[in-house]
């Protein structure tokens, strides 16, 4: 029997013409420069949590979590996190923002800990088989999904290919997947009951060095299987992003390799879930990597990152999505399914 349904998949010619007339603009900086933290949008209050900023040559993890009002100028000291987080993966729900792995003060972490939006307190909840830093997350079917990332800081030749879930409700920890991309940073985003893992960056033991990867995987969560899709053009690694409906995400900054050297890049894309597409999207005003990204209602945020070598910048950039880009997330396209 075939059903015709009616979803919010608004095309991505129309979401990139919503976008190409507006541009970055510059709103209330961060407390500080920082870079690998992780931030959250929740009932008109913006949150951001942990990071890496260097004093000297010493590089510091961050322990503070800040919280002010979308409207507001000033941040304010909410919690305090045991010997910090950085460079892990978070991912935010309605009520918390979750932290997995990382870096703390002493080295790569194995623990699961969340932020809560009402009280602001930091609760851990719970523990990886292994530690992992520099991995990605995403929320799925009421689990923290975990992706890449490494045990052993700085050390990309042990990144990991293991996928785990972590259960929201029970606190159980297991393999979500056979093997998957050992990306160092890949985005993970969830669509559709899929998550896409997007560069990322890859460990070439030909080249001895960190590559952009030529592909998106994307795991069903109902079979736990794999597929791989062929970008179509060379991203740069270590992408910034956030999804912007269900069907589509912003991506921004990284790093690229431009005539032999690598850079920071400015540029943004939007990519498509369903048809694999990406379309340019307004540059950033300036390089960044390992930013924060988010929705905040009417708006994306970036919120500082790397801006060069041991760089950090407390910079915080808005794009608004305007009328035309809304009612494009909006949109409604019939579709028949068996």
């Amino acid at each position: 029997m075939m059903r015709t349904l009616a979803l919010t998949l608004p095309s991505l010619a129309a979401l990139s013409a919503g976008l190409a007339a507006e541009a970055w603009t510059e709103v209330a900086p961060l407390p500080r420069g920082l870079a690998g933290h992780a931030a959250g949008a929740s009932s008109g209050d913006l949150w951001i949590a942990g990071g890496s900023y260097w004093e000297g040559d010493a590089k510091r993890i961050a322990t503070t979590v800040y919280r002010r009002r979308s409207d507001a100028a000033t941040w304010h000291a909410s919690a305090e996190i045991s010997g910090g987080f950085a460079h892990g993966g978070a991912a935010a729900d309605a009520r918390a923002l979750w932290l997995a792995g990382g870096l703390g003060a002493s080295g790569p972490l194995d623990v699961i800990r969340s932020v809560d939006f009402a009280t602001g307190a930091v609760h851990d909840f719970a523990r990886l088989p292994e530690p992992r830093a520099n991995c990605g997350a995403a929320l799925l079917d009421g689990a923290l999904w975990i992706v890449g990332g490494t045990p052993v800081d700085g050390d990309f030749t042990r990144t990991s290919s293991a996928v785990w879930r972590v259960d929201l409700a029970s606190g159980d920890v297991r393999a979500g997947a056979s093997a998957g991309p050992a990306w160092i940073n890949p985005v993970v985003l969830a669509f559709g009951g899929a998550l896409h893992i997007l560069p990322g960056s890859e460990w070439s033991a030909e080249q001895k060095r960190l590559v952009a990867p030529r592909e998106v995987w994307v795991l069903s969560a109902s079979s736990a299987e794999w597929k791989r899709h062929p970008l179509p053009f060379a991203l740069p690694r270590g992408l910034n992003g956030v999804a912007l409906d269900g069907r589509h995400a912003l991506l921004a900054g990284g790093v690229e390799l431009r005539e032999g050297a690598t850079r920071i890049s400015t540029g943004a894309w939007l990519y498509d879930s369903v048809d694999g597409k990406f379309t340019p999207a307004p540059p950033l005003p300036a390089p960044r990597l390992a930013a924060a990204m988010i929705r905040d209602v009417q708006r994306v945020l970036l919120l500082g990152g790397e801006d060069r070598v041991r760089g950090r910048s407390a910079v915080v950039w808005q794009l608004p999505l305007s009328a035309q880009t809304s009612k494009a997330l909006r949109g409604q396209e019939t579709r028949t399914i068996p």
